[in-house]
């Protein structure tokens, strides 16, 4: 699908935007799992749920978690990944931002998770230094290095 748009006398193209959950067909080069990365390393049997509102960190960290091995849920409220947990078992750890739009910000989910889900280890990141009064696994101060939080979640699972 290609559209043009023209506003003020500028014209840009859009090429070939779907939403993913319109998209119902194979990916072109196969599933998931069959698809090379460079510098992947073998599967590490753990997932890794990653909460942030923000599309393009969430993107990028899921990407790096997924070139080091890790099965990535991704969701962009901790309604969304309250809901993800409830679906799907055997989540190892979480990623969560501590402000988020929803029910409930990031501190609260990481609290819920941590009285329902004890074994999971929990990550919280943010773009300030909040008084976080909450048992956790790390912290990291935005913007991050995306191999340091891949880094120390290797320590954590490995």
């Amino acid at each position: 699908m290609v559209t043009d748009v023209v506003k003020n006398g500028t014209s840009a193209m859009v090429i070939g935007l779907n939403k993913i959950t319109d998209y119902k067909g194979e990916h072109p080069m196969g599933s998931r799992r069959e698809r090379p990365r460079l510098g992947q390393d073998a599967s590490t049997n753990h997932t890794v749920l990653i909460v942030e509102d923000e599309v393009l960190v969430r993107l990028m960290m899921g990407e790096e978690l997924r070139s080091a091995g890790y099965d990535v849920i991704e969701a962009a409220t901790a309604d969304e990944a309250l809901d993800a947990l409830a679906h799907i078992s055997g989540v190892s750890l979480v990623v969560t931002d501590i402000r988020m739009p929803g029910s409930m910000d990031g501190l609260r989910f990481a609290r819920l998770v941590r009285s329902e889900y004890p074994a999971t280890r929990i990550v919280l990141t943010s773009g300030n230094f909040p008084n976080v009064a909450i048992d956790h696994d790390g912290f990291f101060l935005k913007p991050y290095e995306p191999c340091k939080m891949v880094d120390h979640i290797k320590t954590l699972l490995d």
